[in-house]
């Protein structure tokens, strides 16, 4: 199994190289704060296999209404100043995905708790006229998730199996944030960021795409798509492969202080 100290370095690694690569003559703001909340009616597909035994299975919006076992919590903090910032975002999902039925398919119970933690800078910043900013993010971090799984796979053939286990990793990861304005108030952001591969999962990766309204500095209202995937793998472990998939529209709303 991959170590989380090496995870925990590899990270370190990233943040002090994108600290390096700021410069010292950027000008001195105000601190900020945004707060960042979401409506996000997501899909979620989780696949695997225990043994040779594969499973897949999906919870999408209606039966996420349908099932009232179901909680989906998340949100976002960044605090900043200058052109550095960092934010945090963590979510909680205690649901129930499946496909077929008791007699041929597979159910998974699941609980998972994450937290996202990025340093950022703001390596570009250029005035386009007309009150319009664009601006260009990279960002370097770490993504820790925690998975409760219970497992049922049931075949008339093969028999049936029940199975819990808990998966945990630390992935460091890379990114980058950009915002175009259409006018002074109107524009579009896309957010991306990629880890993992020999650290924590074998594969992990986020996209999330807006279009963006600025009603106020203070107040602003996001509506767009995002993709969240993550692979994990474990040949030792009963449990030796994971698959998640989270995606589908958010809708957002911003308080900036």
């Amino acid at each position: 199994m991959k170590k989380p100290f090496c995870n925990l370095f590899v990270i370190a690694a990233i943040l002090v190289s994108l600290c390096g690569s700021a410069s010292a003559e950027q000008a001195e703001k105000d601190w900020y704060v945004s707060l960042r909340m979401a409506l996000q009616p997501y899909t979620t597909e989780m696949s695997g296999k225990i043994g040779h035994r594969e499973f897949d299975a999906k919870a999408d919006l209606s039966d996420i209404m349908d099932n009232t076992d179901t909680t989906l919590l998340g949100g976002e903090v960044e605090f900043g100043k200058g052109r550095w910032f960092t934010f945090l975002s963590g979510t909680y999902q205690d649901t129930e995905a499946e496909h077929g039925d008791t007699t041929h398919g597979s159910k998974v119970n699941f609980t998972e708790k994450s937290l996202n933690m990025m340093v950022g800078y703001r390596v570009l910043k250029q005035d386009l006229g007309d009150g319009r900013t664009f601006s260009l993010d990279a960002m370097g971090g770490g993504f820790y998730v925690d998975v409760k799984n219970e497992v049922n796979i049931y075949n008339p053939v093969l028999g049936n199996i029940s199975h819990s286990e808990s998966i945990s990793f630390l992935d460091p990861m890379v990114g980058a944030r950009m915002y175009y304005p259409f006018t002074k108030k109107f524009g579009a952001q896309i957010f991306g960021e990629i880890g993992g591969l020999i650290f924590g999962s074998e594969m992990h990766f986020v996209a999330d795409a807006r279009l963006v309204y600025n009603f106020t500095e203070r107040f602003i209202l996001s509506a767009g798509y995002k993709y969240w995937y993550w692979r994990w793998e474990d040949d030792g472990a009963r449990l030796n492969e994971l698959e998640q998939k989270v995606y589908g529209p958010v809708l957002g709303l911003e308080f900036k202080f």
